[in-house]
């Protein structure tokens, strides 16, 4: 494999940084390229990693690009981008305005973190890895603007830090993401007409998905488990209320708060299965607030839970067409009886009860693996 060393490629770079044409900075492809300062890559410029890059970066180390980033690996021949020092990790690539592009696609990214200000942001088949004792709000990846499209991706985390935090964006897209052990795993603030659709969590140590002061997210087929605080949390953390929220057809399974609807926002759950949480749902708003809280729920599943539904005062929850073996709110068509699924023991949430609302059946109630 050829070594690609930093310093002379850092050195090429001061060189030619004034009075020049733009620059592509490329490393030979199936190199190993040590980054042991500060690194930036100036407006018009670009830097490209093809398949089989191995990146390995001194603690510490920033990234800072005002130009365009293109990280091409394939599934056989990753991108690897990780610290000289396993115990240390190393600090951030950083992408900022005028920069246009963060291109990720198939790559590994081991104790090290991303940030992206007004970029468009493609990420596809990449690994973020980390073993680091990160501070509660440094994610995996963080975003403030541009364009956000996630998928095919996955965190391995030990419960330190964020996964994927998105910032005022318009429609942005996680889809078909496997997030272990990784608090607030994705957390949407001020997003609109967003998309968090086809995801797997497993053992957060917080929330598995937040929405923060957004209008009209789509939250669909996702499966949450054992999220030791909420599996969604669903409102504000003192921004403004979330309105429009469609919750579609996810299952919520062994989470200290099945979903929780506050701030004064308003939520839609439909088709979703809820198993032994210790409160399906709560529906909370503010002393201090002027307007409900409010959850509209239909066609769902709630079992094994200490409480379905909790509400404090001024909220409203709107519950029909549901299958509970415990007591719910009065509303339209709901049935209250034995829930048998499949097999839970084995995550296996094929509802097989005989016993359903009005017009309902077996695939037309809860949740349905996509």
């Amino acid at each position: 494999m050829n070594r690609y060393i930093y310093f002379y490629l850092l050195g090429f770079f001061l060189l030619a940084s004034c009075g020049r044409d733009p620059m592509v900075i490329n490393p030979p492809e199936a190199s190993e390229v040590y980054i042991t300062e500060d690194m930036t890559i100036e407006e018009g410029d670009s830097w490209v990693l093809d398949p089989g890059t191995r990146v390995i970066i001194s603690p510490g180390v920033t990234i800072v690009s005002f130009g365009d980033i293109f990280i091409n690996g394939t599934e056989e021949n990753p991108v690897i981008l990780e610290g000289s020092d396993p115990d240390l990790g190393w600090e951030r690539i950083q992408v900022k305005g005028p920069a246009q592009n963060l291109i990720i696609h198939n790559a590994i990214i081991r104790n090290g973190r991303i940030t992206s200000f007004q970029t468009n942001n493609d990420f596809q088949n990449v690994t973020f890895i980390n073993n680091q004792i990160l501070e509660w709000n440094d994610a995996m990846a963080r975003f403030w603007g541009g364009k956000i499209l996630i998928e095919n991706c996955r965190t391995e985390c030990i419960n330190r830090g964020e996964g994927f935090l998105v910032h005022d964006a318009n429609r942005p897209v996680i889809n078909n993401c496997i997030f272990m052990s990784t608090p607030d795993a994705i957390e949407y603030i001020n997003c609109f007409e967003g998309e968090i659709t086809n995801n797997h969590f497993e053992n957060c140590n917080d929330d598995a998905i937040d929405n923060n002061f957004c209008v009209n997210t789509l939250i669909e087929n996702n499966a949450i488990y054992f999220a030791a605080d909420c599996g969604m949390e669903l409102g504000s953390e003192n921004f403004g209320s979330s309105t429009g929220l469609i919750v579609n057809n996810n299952l919520i399974v062994g989470c200290a708060k099945g979903i929780i609807v506050k701030e004064s926002s308003d939520i839609n759950v439909t088709n979703c299965t809820f198993y032994d949480n210790l409160v399906g749902v709560e529906v909370h708003t503010s002393q201090d607030s002027s307007r409900a809280s409010t959850l509209l729920m239909s066609n769902s599943i709630l079992a094994e839970h200490s409480e379905n539904i909790k509400q404090n005062e001024n909220t409203i929850a709107n519950v029909k067409v549901c299958l509970s073996d415990n007591a719910l709110p009065e509303g339209d068509n709901n049935v209250q009886g034995s829930v048998l699924f499949a097999d839970p023991d084995n995550n296996d949430f094929r509802i097989i009860s005989n016993l359903f609302p009005l017009g309902t059946s077996a695939n037309s109630i809860g949740y349905q693996s996509p």
